[in-house]
């Protein structure tokens, strides 16, 4: 069957990519705001398809076009890549900071170092984003939340609508790690949680022991508290251990 009889098919619901290596039925298609072809989710970056349709002036100063690019640190091209202000090179949210992606304008007698807490973005320092204003960044989050619900991990017992979605990040990998909570669960709870799934060891109910704990803006959760008092769906915090002497 051709595209032109499938779009005229009732019973017909998505399309193909026009890719022609990949040909992917897509029942969530996107379109190029270049080409205006209908790509699927792995190639619907003007990157990803070679676009032809973009003006080279454009290639070059184009964030929308510039930040579908792969990070030039992992090579990984996400529709939620940026661009750093600093240096021009795009970067993923995971090296986003100029620590992070080695920024060529950090004085070179600086070690590079690794923040304790991966920057969100109302921490983000020295990298902007160009013509980012409020609605953009609403729709970065939004674009997170969606990529967090089809991978997050978590009990299926928890009803979509009471779902909060949480990437937690760990001292020793730079790899995000999806996870949905209940919006009625404390932090502790949603720390025995992680380290259960993890097999992180865990001897927050032993005295003189580390200590495991989720920290938001470099500030240390209380246990007892509700996990979404402090944060909100796209967030990201660090799991950690503390000394408790």
């Amino acid at each position: 069957m051709s595209l032109v009889e499938e779009s005229c098919d009732p019973l017909y619901i998505g399309q193909h990519c026009r890719v022609k290596t990949c040909g992917t039925l897509d029942f969530l298609p996107i379109k190029c705001t270049f080409c205006e072809l209908i790509y699927c989710k792995e190639h619907h970056t003007p990157h990803n398809h070679q676009c032809e349709k973009v003006p080279e002036k454009q290639r070059k100063s184009d964030v929308q076009y510039q930040s579908s690019q792969p990070c030039h640190v992992c090579q990984l091209a996400d529709i939620v890549n940026v661009v750093c202000e600093e240096c021009e090179r795009v970067c993923c949210m995971t090296h986003r900071t100029l620590e992070q992606h080695n920024c060529k304008t950090l004085p070179t007698n600086r070690p590079v170092s690794k923040p304790s807490l991966p920057a969100t973005t109302s921490t983000v320092k020295g990298v902007s984003l160009k013509r980012k204003g409020a609605k953009s960044l609403a729709l970065e989050r939004k674009v997170m939340v969606m990529k967090m619900k089809n991978k997050s991990k978590g009990p299926g017992s928890v009803p979509p609508e009471e779902r909060l979605f949480i990437n937690v990040m760990r001292a020793t990998t730079t790899e995000p790690c999806y996870y949905h909570f209940s919006k009625t669960w404390s932090v502790g709870r949603c720390v025995d949680h992680v380290a259960a799934h993890l097999k992180m060891k865990n001897n927050n109910d032993k005295s003189g022991c580390d200590m495991l704990v989720m920290c938001y803006n470099e500030e240390v959760l209380p246990m007892s508290g509700m996990m979404s008092k402090f944060t909100e769906s796209g967030d990201t915090v660090l799991l950690k251990y503390i000394s408790q002497s």
